[in-house]
């Protein structure tokens, strides 16, 4: 029978020796494992997610059929509910959605419960980790429901921003990254043509490079517009298939020019839905802001500014050769 390499008790000494060594060893393995694991999942839902035990009140999915727009193109999916005027809409193939838009009619009083239900139902499948979420988005609802066109309530929860708004008739529950980048920070996301989409003839006549607007060191051509009526003039900075900013102003000609004015206050409403597509509530916040300003008539007041994902729109009564209202839109970390 051969003798044993190490006494029982050098065996033991050697594993007393060896146990810090080990410690050390496996702690080190575990941080090596954490630092390898991503610190944030990367951002996406699925429609199955979303939906989940609410699948009967969102029986079919009309894909390409939904209004959500990004710039790369991604695919916009509309799912109508049960319940009417009331809907889903996925921006993303629905394995792999960037970002989704809850909304419902709030002057259907006897569904008002069901929908608030199933906002929080989908908040909750949604970001699982947010434990107050289904909570703060039934009060978040019945906030807005009480103020047609009032202020959005926010909030960030897992790396995504949640906005409940009540504008044009409809409350709209907004989820998407916190750290919005679907358009270039160094641009508004939109093209001259996207930009002036619903607005043929609007601008027939175009000055190249005889825009105002200032592009610091990046030698961008600034060009100008003038409406058909001659009341109007927009300016744009940037390349053609990538603006970085414009300005618009119209005058206030109600009295000798009504129709001139309406038309280029709609002109105004179209300009900013084209850059801000996925903003349910743009033409109410246009509409109150200009009455606001035009009524006030102060040349001296700051802009009314307001951020919308990476974006500032800015509105203010001005006076030049007339009194007009002035839009700027630009990114909101530069100036214009």
């Amino acid at each position: 029978m051969s003798e044993p390499l190490l006494s029982e008790n050098a065996m033991s000494d050697l594993i007393k020796n060896l146990s810090p060594l080990l410690v050390l060893l496996i702690a080190l393995l575990g941080s090596i494992q954490a630092v390898a694991e991503p610190a944030n999942p990367a951002p996406g839902f699925t429609i199955p997610q979303l939906i989940k035990t609410l699948e009967k009140h969102f029986p079919v999915i009309r894909s390409g059929e939904g209004s959500l727009q990004s710039s790369d193109n991604l695919q916009s999916d509309l799912l109508p509910s049960t319940n009417p005027n009331t809907a889903l809409e996925t921006l993303g193939p629905p394995e792999a959605l960037r970002s989704f838009v809850f909304s419902y009619d709030p002057s259907e009083e006897r569904k008002l419960r069901n929908n608030r239900h199933w906002a929080g139902k989908i908040i909750r499948n949604a970001l699982p980790e947010w434990r107050e979420g289904k909570r703060w988005t039934h009060r978040a609802t019945k906030q807005v429901e009480k103020t047609p066109d009032g202020p959005e309530v926010s909030e960030i929860a897992e790396g995504y921003r949640i906005a409940v708004n009540n504008a044009e008739g409809r409350v709209t529950i907004t989820v998407r990254p916190a750290a919005f980048t679907d358009t270039d920070p160094e641009s508004l996301g939109v093209s001259l043509s996207q930009l002036l989409t619903g607005l043929q003839g609007a601008f027939p006549q175009r000055d190249e490079g005889m825009g105002s607007l200032y592009g610091g060191d990046n030698g961008w051509i600034s060009d100008r517009f003038f409406s058909d009526n001659a009341h109007a003039e927009l300016e744009t900075l940037g390349p053609a298939d990538g603006l970085v900013g414009l300005r618009y102003l119209y005058a206030l000609r109600e009295d000798d020019h009504p129709e001139a004015t309406a038309d280029n206050r709609r002109y105004a409403l179209t300009l900013v839905r084209n850059v801000f597509p996925d903003w349910a509530g743009a033409d109410a916040w246009m509409n109150a802001t200009i009455d606001k300003v035009a009524m006030e008539a102060d040349d001296g007041a700051e802009h009314m500014t307001i951020d919308h994902g990476t974006l500032r729109l800015s509105l203010r009564y001005f006076v030049g050769a007339t009194a007009s209202i002035e839009i700027l839109i630009h990114p909101k970390d530069s100036y214009i």
